[in-house]
């Protein structure tokens, strides 16, 4: 009997031990992919990029982060009348 007991403690202890050193262990990780990251330039100077390039009247220019690289998106009013998309890198300040 007091054997019996013994056998089935030091397989709990066993079990446990086993049990703690499971837990302890780090899961591999992956690693993700770096992604280079640029300061963006300013939303006046793209829309001055896109004034000395276009004929028209710039209106207004928004950021999309998002996309990769981040781009501008800069509407112009042109000299005929119509509503023009123009896109900028907002990396670098050029025209796409």
């Amino acid at each position: 009997m007091i054997k019996k007991i013994a056998f089935i403690l030091f397989g709990l202890v066993t079990l446990i031990g086993s049990l703690q050193a499971a837990s302890t262990k780090q899961l591999p990780t992956l690693d993700k992919p770096r992604v280079e990251t640029c300061r963006p330039i300013g939303k006046s100077a793209a829309m001055s990029a896109v004034a000395r390039r276009a004929d028209g009247k710039v209106l207004s220019a928004s950021l999309n982060m998002r996309s990769k690289p981040p781009v501008y998106r800069v509407r112009v009013l042109t000299n005929s009348g119509r509503v023009r998309h123009y896109y900028v890198n907002a990396c670098n300040g050029r025209l796409l």
